[in-house]
């Protein structure tokens, strides 16, 4: 059993190294990340098109994609609205594409705090 619970640690560049440890680098690749793993619980936090967004893989199943959406009444929570899922690793780009679809985020972040301010 071999438990990789960092989440920035997605691979050997991404770890920091002690310099009085010589080699060291080259034994976790070897031992860690040339063995392979299957990730089983990964969450990806990240922005698209100035949205919050989240991706979730869970094993066995495929990627979960969800957006923050504000409340627009001041101090309410966030509202998580589910975009989809995807096979592979989400990039922004889809994930821009996904909010694209949805009535919620016609609007960028900014205008529809603006038409809420204007009372529109």
């Amino acid at each position: 059993l071999f438990l990789l619970v960092n989440p920035f640690w997605r691979n050997v560049e991404s770890w920091g190294f002690n310099i009085l440890a010589p080699g060291a680098k080259d034994k976790a690749q070897r031992a860690i990340f040339d063995r392979g793993f299957n990730e089983t619980y990964v969450a990806l936090s990240f922005r698209a098109r100035d949205e919050k967004c989240l991706a979730l893989k869970v094993y066995p199943y495929d990627w979960q994609l969800f957006a923050y959406l504000e409340d627009l009444e001041y101090g309410g929570p966030e509202n998580v609205i589910r975009l989809g899922s995807c096979k592979d690793e989400p990039t922004s780009s889809l994930m821009a594409e996904l909010l694209n679809s949805r009535p919620e985020f016609k609007s960028t972040k900014t205008m529809r705090q603006m038409k809420k301010t204007l009372g529109q």
